[in-house]
């Protein structure tokens, strides 16, 4: 398939409320390179996204499984800092915050504003988490 339209598709994918999308470099048989697209739903969506792939990909069949997920408690928070308020994801194992992540997309809405590095937002977000 094209990787031009990679994009395309898993951008598709994640309005079809696909969890994640993500793609591995392959050698399938006699050596041809490939690349397996990968998406992890809900069961619920597990059917628009399957008809999203048979219909605009190169793909001629789709392998599926079941997997189980442990995932950590998790909430938000807004921490505001000299480029605007950012949205923090908070992390807890066991009931104590264990890691915290700016929100990217506001982070570079706000590098993009103030015409600064991406980087300059998240240390200025970090920062005024530990204050």
């Amino acid at each position: 398939m094209n990787p031009e339209i990679y994009n395309y598709i898993m951008e598709k994918l994640f309005k079809s409320k696909a969890l994640d999308v993500y793609k591995t470099p392959i050698m399938m048989k006699k050596d041809r390179m490939a690349v397996k697209l990968s998406v992890i739903c809900k069961k619920e969506n597990k059917d628009t996204l399957k008809k999203i792939l048979l219909k605009e990909t190169t793909t001629l069949g789709i392998r599926e499984y079941k997997v189980e997920r442990t995932m950590l408690r998790r909430d938000f928070s807004e921490v505001n800092t000299r480029f605007g308020e950012v949205t923090v994801k908070n992390a807890y194992f066991e009931g104590k915050k264990i890691k915290c992540k700016p929100e990217y997309d506001e982070c570079k809405k706000l590098a993009e504003e103030n015409d600064v590095p991406i980087r300059e937002v998240y240390n200025e977000v970090l920062k005024n988490i530990k204050e």
